[in-house]
């Protein structure tokens, strides 16, 4: 019953922005909303994957004027319990699936997203991936940082070998949390503000469209799927 769920959901998504490579490989992506500088829902689904085996890591870039907080989440999973897979809820950002051919049979593994303790200094945070379905286990930690041609960036570089074949890789991701502190004092009493903090917060400037590209790396060569999303401005008139 999960797995229909899973599949259910995956293939039901009405995706917004496409982009396909000559081998059939198609990247689709939407944001909830896609208005500028607001705080975003994310999916990004991966198709028609024809390379063998597993890669040996998956890039998603996105383009400059995207922004993340790890406040954006009450607790980050730890190192230890990010490798045992014993993540609190508290730092479940997403959920993804993961298609998989297990000698010749198709399979589609569930998995969930949590944010964790940056394992490079310098970085955001951690992105856990973990997951498991008949045997099938996947539990891995990607970097999210801001790479030097700025932008933001989330790299899978360390996927377990297993005797599958990648068919496609589908992510959904949101997270927002309010925090509240107390500012200047006014008038004898301290002005009580609120700070919004989101996993993925849109730029603050649209052309008509948002881009980002998604690289797969195998032994044999990589892949490099360019996408884009559309966006718009706040509607309404100035005064």
């Amino acid at each position: 019953m999960r797995r229909l769920l899973l599949i259910i959901v995956v293939t039901t998504v009405a995706w917004a922005g496409t982009a396909s490579a000559a081998g059939g490989a198609a990247v689709v992506t939407k944001l909830t909303p896609n208005r500028i500088s607001a705080a975003s829902t994310a999916s990004v689904s991966i198709t028609g994957l024809s390379a063998a085996g597993l890669p040996s890591s998956v890039e998603l870039l996105l383009q400059r004027g995207f922004s993340t907080s790890a406040k954006s989440v009450s607790v980050l999973c730890k190192a230890g319990q990010a490798s045992s897979s014993t993540c609190p809820s508290a730092s479940q950002i997403g959920t993804a699936a993961a298609g998989v051919s297990l000698f010749g049979t198709p399979l589609a593994v569930p998995l969930k997203l949590f944010l964790s303790e940056p394992s490079k200094a310098g970085d955001i945070a951690s992105v856990i991936l973990s997951g498991s379905e008949d045997g099938i286990s996947l539990n891995v930690s990607g970097r999210l940082f801001v790479p030097r041609r700025r932008g933001l960036e989330l790299l899978f570089a360390a996927f377990p070998s297993a005797p599958v074949t990648l068919d496609s890789l589908a992510f959904y991701v949101h997270a927002t949390r309010t925090t509240t502190s107390k500012g200047k004092r006014e008038h004898g009493h301290r002005k009580t503000v609120k700070t919004q903090h989101s996993l993925i917060t849109n730029p603050s400037s649209c052309t008509g469209s948002w881009t980002g590209t998604v690289t797969l790396s195998y032994s044999s060569g990589s892949e490099s799927l360019p996408f884009s999303a559309p966006c718009k401005k706040p509607s309404g008139r100035r005064r």
